[in-house]
């Protein structure tokens, strides 16, 4: 089977390359997003953050749960061809039809609400995104652990965008040249997709396709992404409706801070779903586990520094990343880190576990619950609190998440995690925040410089705590050291 070469893929290899392309998620943010939040200012940004949040809707309705049913169930078949060729024209002609539906209903919104259409041409421009998605098939590309393809493939996008941004986007009302930019560095490479997936699965006849087998499955998969993208961005949207754009625009800054970090602590449980789905579907229960375990050490240990460095750093990461004019969103960023591991954690249980084994539902039921949860706050605190009162409701809605998930997995949820790297990463996350923190009100040179002194605080944290998660013997810590050396 000439399918079977996955099978030489290295999950390292696939972690590095997608660590690579998460890294870039952050570090051309850095130098795309401080620029465009000078010259769009808050309302600028609040524009696209709300026609944003919109558009993810549609596209959610649009891509009907086929990304993540296509991976797992790719992932099962992929050893066969055959089988392989006909799953992905089977999901592929299923997603032109609700691509069709889906723009369709996006047009007659957009006439029908006033609301949008003083966003028209935001939405026009974004909906982009909505058929560039279908005819990606990125799904495909996961399933069959193509990541260094993916990450190459993104990269180059990302640099094209980066240029035409500097380019084009100049004054406070380019923010739909801005947005039209985001959809060229975002989703503009998968056209390139599209050439590539037929030659790599056989064109099947359609008298040998049965869309109707994959409905059910498909539905399941689609009520679960309609409650994570609710429960994504419903904040957002709640915000713009009860509020203003600026207030959408501080709140904007704080999640895609937030959003950048939780790709990284997510990195490695993303590669790992095509190959937890396969293992599971063989019935490897100890690799099954050990993998997981793996995955939660990382998240623990990823997830206690940025949670503490971020928190201490707030403002002058705002600062850094968006101007001055951004120093309200401080206390908003604050607070939806506070929950990051959580995030984290949500994530892993969800995708890694319980999708993995075919209990998609009880994610669904988790997220809708919290969905509902961060409604009630959001109606009770945005009108007085603003951007603060979203990351309070999205905070609270995290913890509900993960502690159903956590329930429905008591009798196993000792298999999922190293219990002691928990502590050891809380306890070293506290002794590197206290030596950061002293070390820099001894040395006030760095309070002149942003970029040093958050620089320096950086390189400070990381060795303390790494000095302190090797000296606490951190199994994660070790094996990885250990992995280096050889």
């Amino acid at each position: 089977m000439i399918m079977a070469k996955h099978k030489n893929i290295s999950l390292k290899k696939n972690f590095l390359m997608n660590a690579l392309l998460t890294s870039s998620s952050f570090i051309f943010p850095l130098i795309t997003f401080p620029y465009v939040s000078r010259i769009l200012l808050a309302d600028g940004n609040g524009k696209i953050n709300f026609a944003t949040s919109i558009i993810n809707y549609f596209l959610l309705l649009s891509s009907l749960g086929i990304p993540l049913y296509g991976v797992r169930s790719c992932a099962v078949v992929r050893d066969d061809k055959r089988k392989l060729s006909r799953l992905v024209q089977e999901l592929f002609i299923i997603n032109v039809i609700t691509t069709v539906l889906s723009l369709l209903l996006l047009f007659v919104s957009i006439v029908l609400v006033p609301k949008f259409q003083d966003y028209e041409g935001l939405l026009l421009i974004l909906s982009c995104n909505i058929w560039l998605r279908t005819i990606g098939m990125e799904w495909l590309y996961q399933a069959l652990e193509q990541y260094s393809y993916i990450t190459i493939r993104s990269l180059v996008f990302k640099v094209i965008g980066i240029v035409l941004m500097f380019a084009f986007v100049r004054q406070h009302s380019d923010y739909m040249i801005y947005a039209l930019v985001t959809v060229i560095g975002g989703s503009g490479s998968l056209v390139l997709n599209f050439g590539r997936t037929f030659s790599i699965v056989d064109r099947v006849p359609f008298s040998e396709c049965n869309l109707m087998h994959h409905i059910k499955p498909i539905l399941g998969f689609f009520l679960l992404s309609a409650a994570w993208s609710l429960y994504a961005n419903m904040d957002t949207a709640l915000l713009g409706f009860l509020s203003n754009d600026t207030q959408t625009g501080y709140y904007g800054a704080a999640v895609k801070i937030k959003q950048m970090l939780l790709a990284c602590i997510s990195a490695l449980g993303t590669v790992m779903l095509p190959r937890l789905s396969n293992y599971y579907g063989k019935h490897k229960d100890s690799e099954f586990y050990a993998l997981l375990r793996k995955n939660s050490s990382f998240i623990m240990i990823a997830g206690f520094a940025i949670t503490f460095f971020c928190i201490i750093n707030a403002k002058p990461i705002i600062v850094l990343l968006s101007g001055n004019t951004y120093v309200p969103a401080v206390p908003a960023m604050q607070i939806i880190m506070i929950p990051i591991i959580l995030s984290g954690v949500s994530t892993m249980l969800g995708n890694n576990v319980l999708i993995a084994q075919g209990k998609e539902r009880v994610t669904t039921i988790a997220t809708l619950i919290s969905f509902v949860i961060i409604i009630i706050i959001d109606f009770f605190l945005i009108p007085k609190f603003g951007a603060i009162g979203t990351a309070i409701g999205t905070a609270i809605g995290t913890f509900v998440v993960v502690a159903i998930e956590v329930i429905y997995l008591r009798s196993s949820i000792l298999l999922l995690f190293e219990v002691s790297s928990i502590f050891k990463s809380l306890f070293s996350g506290f002794i590197a925040s206290v030596v950061m923190v002293a070390i820099s009100n001894f040395v006030p040179l760095l309070g002149r410089s942003i970029f040093l002194g958050l620089f320096v605080n950086g390189v400070i944290f990381c060795i303390i705590y790494a000095i302190s998660l090797i000296v606490l013997r951190d199994k994660f810590v070790l094996d990885t050291l250990s992995g280096l050396r050889k």
